[in-house]
């Protein structure tokens, strides 16, 4: 099925791009974590508009693959009491892209934001109820996507332009070394104007203790020996958002 949807698509696409009329956003995902009502049940993501649904493991990789946002109870709680359901975007977006070739490059990677490969994860308390949202930028890419990773905040940090956000830069820890003469760890934390909910989102490009540009032994440059990310976390009051692992 997905083969006869890309041949269509392949045929189809002198014809989109004679429409401009056919913007991006008549092609985003058909359900993303912005489509997300906090307060809300659970049970307004249907499974059919996601890819796959499994277990966060605190912004990290997937965990255990479940067969529906009903299994929600399966996810072991976090400290909170919260427990974190990840999800994809539907893979569809991937032949659309793919067909057009490099047209609509924002939906490059699948489960994006601003272009950016990212993780995506639903915070729901034992009631079914979606208290939060959770995003971290998805370090298994390309090593160019990982380097401009941690750039993601300023997207973030326009999009909540209007709640009075407090940012602070972070001092180099004990260990910690720029990448070339880049070092950047930044923090921002706000609440909504209606006062219920909370945000933080947390950005670095930086090298971590042991993580050196070039190898002692062989004297080559150790690739991808960086840390470069962002996170991002939502929550309805009185959750607050917790620091980054």
């Amino acid at each position: 099925m997905r083969k006869q949807v890309l041949l269509a698509l392949l045929c189809l696409a002198p014809l989109l791009w004679a429409h401009p009329s056919l913007s991006q956003e008549q092609i985003k995902p058909v359900y993303s974590i912005w489509d997300v009502q906090l307060g809300q049940p659970l049970s307004q993501a249907r499974d059919s508009d996601v890819g796959e649904i499994a277990c966060g493991t605190d912004g990290g990789p997937p965990g255990q693959e479940l067969a529906s946002f009903d299994d929600y109870m399966t996810c072991a709680p976090e400290a909170s009491g919260l427990h974190e359901v990840n999800f994809t975007y539907d893979d569809e977006q991937d032949y659309i892209t793919l067909a057009l070739d490099v047209g609509y490059q924002f939906l490059k990677g699948g489960t994006s934001v601003y272009a950016q490969p990212v993780i995506v994860s639903l915070l729901v308390d034992g009631a079914g109820i979606v208290q939060g949202r959770r995003i971290a930028t998805d370090d298994r890419t390309s090593d160019y996507d990982r380097r401009n990773a941690y750039t993601l905040i300023r997207n973030f940090k326009a999009r909540y332009g209007q709640w009075s956000l407090n940012c602070s830069d972070i001092p180099m820890r004990d260990g910690e070394q720029p990448v070339g003469n880049r070092f950047f760890h930044e923090l921002c934390t706000g609440t909504s104007p209606d006062g219920l909910t909370m945000i933080a989102i947390e950005a670095t490009y930086l090298r971590k203790k042991g993580q050196r540009a070039v190898s002692s032994e062989t004297q080559q440059v150790n690739k991808g020996y960086f840390e470069s990310q962002m996170r991002y976390e939502e929550l309805l009051a009185p959750y607050t958002p917790k620091a980054a692992p």
